[in-house]
């Protein structure tokens, strides 16, 4: 029995993959979350052999948080669960120690077999995936993926590019520094990036910034 919990934030994401896990007796869906605190006094107290982790939380930076739960249990397998298929999502997703990462509109059989192979010891990636990194390495051009960001996420982003601190952010633009924190965090996961050099970096590639 391959025991098995899911962290997202999106309650149709968690009952969908609660419905089709439910007809499968060799994957036991242990239990879901919607709030990272909550999923990780679980995970600490619980022996666990698969996560399904959303890395695009709205309390928790998804990468750091694949990361803690590799430092802390080297033994959990880890399929990151995304919207994008944007290569550098997937190389960093797998970097801070994921087995696998699947896109939220996987199928019942792809995420069946998806959490049996991780959970062997293997890595998985769906075959669209896996030709989008070989095409990269090779340096076949593919079309890029550009996150869409909201009015206040790009005027954040010319903010840091501007190198304003939070504060000074936050005074720019008659918001607290709490709100300023949670679109930074957004923006690194958008566009995958770790730090903020990164991300002026991506936002420059993707054409967000001139």
């Amino acid at each position: 029995m391959i025991k098995t919990a899911i962290l997202d934030d999106h309650l149709m994401v968690l009952e969908g993959v609660q419905a089709m896990l439910s007809e499968h007796s060799e994957i036991d869906l242990v239990a879901t979350f919607s709030k990272t605190q909550n999923f990780l006094d679980f995970i600490n107290s619980e022996h666990i052999n698969v996560v399904l982790l959303d890395i695009n939380l709205s309390d928790a930076n998804g990468l750091e948080l694949c990361h803690k739960l590799k430092q802390e249990q080297p033994q959990l397998s880890i399929i990151g669960l995304s919207n994008y298929d944007d290569t550098n999502f997937i190389k960093n997703m797998m970097k801070n120690g994921a087995k696998g990462y699947l896109l939220k509109n996987t199928t019942q059989k792809e995420l069946v077999l998806a959490i049996k192979t991780v959970h062997s010891g293997e890595n998985y990636l769906p075959e669209n995936l896996k030709q989008k990194l070989i095409n990269e390495s090779f340096g076949i051009a593919s079309n890029p993926f550009i996150p869409k960001l909201s009015r206040r996420e790009k005027e954040i982003l010319s903010c840091i590019a501007s190198e304003l601190t939070n504060q000074e952010i936050a005074d720019k633009l008659f918001i607290s520094i709490k709100t300023v924190e949670s679109h930074r965090k957004n923006l690194l996961q958008k566009l995958g990036a770790r730090n903020t050099a990164g991300l002026i970096k991506e936002a420059f590639t993707k054409g967000l910034l001139s």
